[in-house]
């Protein structure tokens, strides 16, 4: 009996404690695996977001599994004390059935890094539309980042081989379904499709695998030596990619930036390296910082809501950025630590500032970081 009556007075108190502590809670359903880097880094400017802003985060990992994506999601959904806000992610197309759970729960939902595809909008509708929970989504542009990647590989391969007409590439795409990966290849593709010394060889899907991403330059590499083709460069969709890519290159005695050029993406700690090595010409990226950019969209919202303003976030787009020879010194000397909580996110909201639009550029990034 006293047991009983010590855990319920714990259970009260832990419960006081949370409603005073924290402005609100959030439930963020990463598609990742635990341990997997990207998202892992996802997860840790996240956290790093909501204690600057004191939000209660929770983030429950889904190992890369669709369904099981879609059962904690529900699970969520149905809790007696349901999060205040949850975020989803539309890996793999898989978000729809969790946000209509979320809509009969009432919870208001934000998408993040992977928004709904245009096919899927009859059934979900926009941000206040069919479902009035659905708040928006913040995504970073990859068109942008997948076509800017394969012009710099271009430019590249054309310094390398001044004198050559053709110069071939190997696509290394992440999948086939997930909003991002489509986007990110798309990019790349026109910008391959504006320059008509490019020739595509193959596009490859690595499953953002760094050890599938190897089998399949060395089996392109083996199709170009029977072929007679001379292998210029290679677009890499992620720095997992890339290193996998490099690592195919080194088996058959050729170097990464000097036989071939290599982009991937990601701002890795490994990505960052190699470009500083001259493996790589850059690495994209800062949309791992997505995570705390929704937590500061989810903060304003919720400033604004308790003004009596409940208008959606809507489609927060927001750039990514390469990261090339002439800036990864700057970048390893201020973050390349990967202690995040450096950074002050309070800095990047709009409430209580004279500003309207956010900006979550590379220069503001530096200069929000704490001395």
């Amino acid at each position: 009996m006293f047991n009983i009556i010590r855990n319920t007075i714990c259970f009260l108190s832990c419960l006081l404690f949370t409603s005073s502590s924290f402005a609100f809670s959030v439930t963020f359903i990463n598609p990742g695996k635990e341990g997997e880097r990207f998202w892992d880094m996802v997860t840790e400017t996240m956290q790093a977001a909501a204690s600057d802003l004191d939000i209660e985060l929770e983030v429950l990992y889904a190992q890369r599994n669709r369904l099981q994506m879609k059962q904690l999601g529900i699970a969520a959904t149905q809790r007696p004390l349901p999060p205040d806000y949850l975020i989803l992610v539309n890996e793999e197309q898989a978000a729809v059935d969790i946000l209509e759970a979320a809509a009969d729960s009432q919870i208001p939902t934000l998408m993040l890094l992977n928004d709904f595809l245009p096919s899927q909008r009859q059934r979900v509708g926009f941000p206040g539309g069919k479902h009035p929970h659905l708040l928006g989504a913040v995504t970073p542009d990859n068109y942008a980042a997948g076509r800017r990647m394969m012009q710099a590989l271009a430019k590249c391969s054309r310094e390398n081989n001044p004198d050559s007409s053709d110069h071939h590439i190997l696509m290394i795409a992440g999948d086939r379904l997930t909003p991002a990966s489509i986007d990110r290849n798309n990019g790349a593709i026109a910008a391959l499709e504006s320059d008509p010394r490019l020739k595509l060889d193959r596009l490859l899907f690595a499953n953002w695998n760094r050890t599938e991403a190897r089998q399949l330059t060395i089996n392109y590499l083996n199709w170009a030596e029977r072929n007679n083709l001379r292998p210029g460069a290679i677009w890499a969709a992620n720095d997992p990619i890339a290193a996998g890519a490099a690592e195919a290159l080194q088996a058959r005695n050729l170097q990464a930036g000097q036989d071939l050029c290599l982009v991937g993406l990601n701002w890795s700690a490994e990505g960052l390296d190699m470009v500083h090595s001259g493996t790589m010409v850059l690495t994209d990226g800062g949309h791992f910082l997505a995570g705390a950019w929704s937590m500061i969209a989810l903060y304003d919202y919720q400033q604004r809501r308790l003004a009596g303003d409940s208008t959606p976030v809507g489609e927060l787009s927001f750039d990514m950025q390469s990261i090339d020879a002439t800036l990864v010194q700057d970048y390893r000397d201020t973050l390349g630590d990967e202690r995040w909580e450096k950074i002050d996110f309070r800095s990047f909201t709009l409430s209580g500032k004279d500003r309207d639009h956010y900006d979550f550029s590379l220069p503001a990034l530096f200069s929000s970081v704490r001395s």
